[in-house]
C-alpha cells in the first residue's frame, strides 16, 4: 500500500467525535488493521482531541483546528494543530496507577494512555500553534 495522508478539518464541537472517528476508520481500512490496533489510535487521537475541545478554547467562540492523518508502512501518525492558549499535554506528571482509586487525583488518565498506546507521542509550539504529533504502530497484517 503507498503512503498516504489526508487533513481534517474539525470545529471545538463534541459533535465532530463521530466525523473523526469516520476519517479515522477510512484512512485506516487499506492497513486491514486488527481491532487491538484500530482502537488504540482511536482512543489516541479521540483523547487528544476531546481535550482541545473541552479545556484548549475557553473563549465561548467557534474555532477551528485540524487533524492530519499519514501512513508509512504499518505507522499511523495523527498531527494535532491548534491555536489554543500553549499547553503541553505530554508534560503532566506521570500517573501512579498503583495508588487505590479514592487516592488518585483527578485528570491525567487519558494522557497517560495517549503515551502507552503511542510509539511515539511529541508536543512543540510553533507560530502560535499547539502542535501534537503521536505514531501508532499496527502489527503485521
Amino acid at each position: 500500500m503507498p503512503d498516504a495522508s489526508q487533513t481534517l478539518t474539525l470545529q471545538n464541537d463534541l459533535a465532530e467525535i463521530p466525523r473523526l472517528a469516520d476519517a479515522i476508520d477510512a484512512h485506516c481500512a487499506p492497513l486491514a488493521p486488527s481491532s487491538k490496533d484500530l482502537m488504540a489510535l482511536h482512543l489516541v487521537v479521540e483523547e487528544l482531541v476531546t481535550n482541545v475541545i473541552k479545556h484548549g478554547y475557553t473563549d465561548g467562540q467557534p474555532h477551528t483546528f485540524t487533524v492530519s492523518l499519514s501512513t508509512a508502512g504499518r505507522e499511523v501518525t495523527a498531527v494535532i494543530d491548534d491555536d489554543a492558549p500553549a499547553y503541553d499535554p505530554l508534560a503532566r506528571p506521570e500517573v501512579d496507577t498503583t495508588l487505590p482509586l479514592d487516592q488518585r487525583p483527578i485528570g491525567g488518565l487519558g494522557v497517560h494512555l495517549v503515551k502507552r498506546l503511542t510509539r511515539r507521542a511529541h508536543y512543540e509550539r510553533r507560530n502560535d500553534h499547539n502542535l501534537i504529533t503521536v505514531t501508532c504502530a499496527f502489527a503485521s497484517a
